[in-house]
């Protein structure tokens, strides 16, 4: 692995030479891989944590449509999830408006990645329930994972309408407005996902990302300190940090940062490595 511990406190880096777009260029790319990398870190949410009032609990469902729903989620217990989707539809064939069916359905797909399906599956969940939070925020992450952000942002503006009390809406719309390029609207929604779970590492390390994306260096240097005071081991607010010590020209402290990231994971320390030689 490249060593970039004694080169940072040299006036040139790797090759004698320093990063070709500069230091401020370079740490913005730092942090525009790292902002990505948390995008891509979704994880679809089952129905456990659904809250009193969500979902509709009087509903009417037939006796063997309900043994065809348990079938499935034995099924995916047992890691066969293609007998699971058939034992759900099924279900849904028995029951069409059975929507814990329908989102089993969506997550089986999920797991499956076929997203097209599993944005069916969820899209006909939240109209069967339109108050089901944890279906709209599966929908919106099966539909980040097709690529459509916009469409992703709605449903999970609705969910934080729906319950302005829980953080992962909140995140998720930070996340989605970060990548649709709304820094300031990201700020706030991470800001807001802060002060609803202050010990949220994720949520204080994207919560400096988009500081910086608004230039606010010196806030975004405050939330990955926090971050690494809540988890002192956090590889992503090393990075962070080391990139904020590049902008800054501090070059001893971003080379400590440096080599507690190789510490704590050295795919990423490698990554940072070959985009300050770019």
């Amino acid at each position: 692995m490249i060593n970039l511990w004694q080169c940072f406190n040299k006036k040139n880096l790797v090759g004698n030479r320093a990063p070709r777009r500069g230091w401020g260029a370079a740490a913005a790319l730092l942090i525009a891989t790292l902002m990505i990398w948390q995008c891509l870190a979704f994880a679809a949410k089952s129905e456990e944590d659904v809250g009193e009032g969500e979902i509709k609990a009087t509903q009417e469902v037939n006796v063997q449509a309900s043994i065809s729903l348990k079938r499935g989620v034995r099924l995916e217990k047992e890691g066969k999830w293609p007998e699971a989707i058939k034992a759900y539809q099924e279900a849904l064939r028995l029951e069409p408006r059975y929507a814990e069916a329908c989102h089993h359905l969506g997550l089986a797909f999920v797991h499956l990645q076929q997203y097209p399906q599993a944005v069916e599956a969820l899209k006909e969940t939240v109209r069967l329930q339109p108050r089901w939070v944890a279906a709209r925020e599966n929908l919106g992450l099966a539909l980040t994972k097709q690529g459509k952000w916009e469409e992703a942002r709605v449903e999970f503006q609705e969910a934080v309408r729906l319950a302005p009390e829980r953080v992962e809406p909140q995140y998720l719309l930070g996340l989605t407005l970060g990548k649709l390029g709304r820094h300031q609207e990201a700020m706030e929604a991470f800001a807001k996902a802060v002060k609803l779970q202050p010990d949220s590492v994720k949520a204080h390390n994207n919560l400096a990302i988009s500081y910086i994306k608004l230039e606010r260096w010196q806030d975004a240097a405050k939330e990955f300190k926090k971050s690494l005071s809540l988890k002192k081991d956090d590889p992503e607010a090393h990075y962070g940090l080391c990139a904020y010590y590049v902008k800054m020209g501090d070059r001893e402290a971003a080379a400590k940062e440096y080599q507690e990231l190789q510490r704590l994971d050295p795919k990423m320390a490698k990554k940072l490595a070959d985009l300050l030689q770019k």
